[in-house]
C-alpha cells in the first residue's frame, strides 16, 4: 500500500493582519499615550495597506466601506505581493 506524501493545504486556516501604517516611537512616547491622542502614521489615507500572514506581506489592498449598514471596513485587493507595481 503506497501512501500519498502530499499534504492538502487548502483547508488550513491562516490568520491575516492588515498594516495601515507605521510609526517609530520611543518607549517614553509610547508610555505617554493617552485616550484621544492622535498618532500620525507614515502613509496617506488613500495609500495601499499591507495584508500580512505573520510578518510576510502577501498582498496589497485599499480600504473600502461596507455598502450595507454594518459600518465595517472591507479590503479591495489591488495586487499580490509578488506582482510588479
Amino acid at each position: 500500500m503506497e501512501l500519498n506524501p502530499t499534504v492538502l493545504t487548502d483547508n488550513i486556516p491562516v490568520e491575516i493582519s492588515v498594516r495601515i501604517g507605521r510609526r517609530r516611537m520611543t518607549v517614553a512616547e509610547l508610555s505617554n499615550l493617552r485616550e484621544n491622542d492622535i498618532l500620525p502614521l507614515d502613509q496617506a489615507v488613500d495609500d495601499a495597506v499591507e495584508i500580512c500572514v505573520g510578518d510576510h506581506v502577501v498582498a496589497y489592498a485599499e480600504l473600502v466601506a461596507d455598502e450595507g449598514d454594518s459600518g465595517r471596513l472591507n479590503l479591495r485587493i489591488t495586487r499580490a505581493a509578488g506582482e510588479a507595481s
